[in-house]
C-alpha cells in the first residue's frame, strides 16, 4: 500500500502548529512582562484567552480530519 500525501491534514496540521506558537510567544512574553513589573501586562489575558481558544480549534479540526479520514 503506498502512502499518499494528505494535503487537507497537512495544511490543518500547519495551522495547528501555527496556533500552538503563537499561544506559546504570547505566554513567553506575558511572563517577560510580568517578570520586569512592566504595567502593560493586563492586556495579555484576552490575547491568550484567544490564542488559547485558537489553538484548541486547530487541534480540534485536524484530528476531526484525521478521524474521519483515517490519514496519518
Amino acid at each position: 500500500m503506498v502512502n499518499e500525501r494528505c494535503l487537507e491534514r497537512e495544511k490543518l496540521l500547519l495551522e495547528w502548529t501555527q496556533c500552538s506558537r503563537r499561544l506559546g510567544k504570547l505566554l513567553d512574553e506575558h511572563l517577560a512582562t510580568i517578570k520586569s513589573r512592566a504595567p502593560n501586562s493586563a492586556g495579555f489575558e484576552d490575547q491568550i484567552r484567544l490564542a488559547r481558544a485558537s489553538e484548541t480549534e486547530a487541534c480540534r479540526k485536524y484530528f476531526g480530519h484525521v478521524n474521519t479520514h483515517g490519514c496519518v
